[in-house]
């Protein structure tokens, strides 16, 4: 439900001066300016400044009204109910039992630091790793908008998606309805080389608690006689978590040993029917 502490919010009667010390302090310019919040980006964190107000921390959540009945089905109560601040932030704020207030933040303009959320690098990463390939009848050329835009992406991979080819851009893919667990909603480019390797973070589905910790998946197009060869590499495992035959992150392994199969099953049918 919490998506992690996402915003330090503070009250700034003068919005333009706090703007200007805040761009001085962190040798940034906001990401997002507008007369009633100003948020800057601070490590995959964000300071905000609101013009009235209180200062507090924020939590982050995809769905607010879901987020909020949650909290009070758990017996808290609604300090702040769910409202819309502009340009599709909204805020509440409960309290736990205790009356220690918890503000909760839905802010589609922020996107936390690339990376930030990996399960695992270095050392702490499994060896273990999913390779699926197929082969397809077309150009690289012709097979990377299929993966790197969005009305490529639309004609044979999930229902909607969200996807920026920049570093750090959106690479979402839709299959479900529920906002925050829509699919791979939060995952990220980490890096390109077009027309010939793609590589982005990747999460669970909402079923597995391995959700929220992303691995990362690599893909590879390489010219051969006939068409293209796509491989696909899923990597960035625990080694804790993969040293526990019936852990979440073993689930998690298995469910994708077999759904990136069906995915390149997918775009190899979609590619047959293309036209040359």
């Amino acid at each position: 439900m919490l998506r992690g502490l996402r915003t330090a919010l503070y009250t700034a009667p003068d919005l333009a001066r706090a703007k200007a010390f805040y761009t001085e302090v962190l040798g940034t310019p906001p990401y997002f300016d507008q007369p009633f919040y100003v948020g800057f980006d601070v490590g995959g964190y964000e300071l905000g400044l609101v013009p009235d107000g209180r200062s507090s921390a924020l939590w982050a959540v995809d769905d607010l009204e879901a987020a909020v009945a949650r909290f009070r089905a758990l017996g808290a109560a609604v300090l702040e109910a769910p409202h819309d601040v502009g340009d599709g932030i909204a805020v509440a704020t409960v309290a736990d039992p205790a009356g220690n207030p918890l503000g909760l933040i839905a802010n589609p303009h922020f996107r936390a630091e690339v990376g930030a959320r990996v399960a695992a690098t270095g050392a702490s990463m499994s060896r273990q790793v999913i390779e699926v390939e197929t082969t397809v009848p077309l150009t690289p050329e012709q097979v990377w908008p299929l993966w790197t835009t969005e009305t490529g992406l639309r004609g044979w991979f999930g229902n909607d998606c969200r996807m920026e080819l920049r570093i750090g851009g959106p690479f979402e893919i839709y299959f479900l309805e529920t906002p925050g667990s829509r699919g791979s909603e939060g995952c990220r480019i980490l890096s390109f080389l077009e027309p010939r390797l793609l590589s982005f973070t990747w999460n669970a589905p909402p079923h597995l608690q391995t959700r929220f910790a992303h691995t990362w998946v690599v893909v590879a197009f390489d010219a051969v006689q006939g068409g293209t060869r796509v491989r696909l590499t899923h990597t960035g495992w625990p080694e804790a978590g993969m040293q526990e035959v019936s852990s979440d992150w073993t689930a998690t392994f298995a469910y994708f040993s077999s759904a990136w199969g069906y995915v390149l099953r997918e775009l190899a049918a979609h590619c047959g029917k293309l036209p040359d």
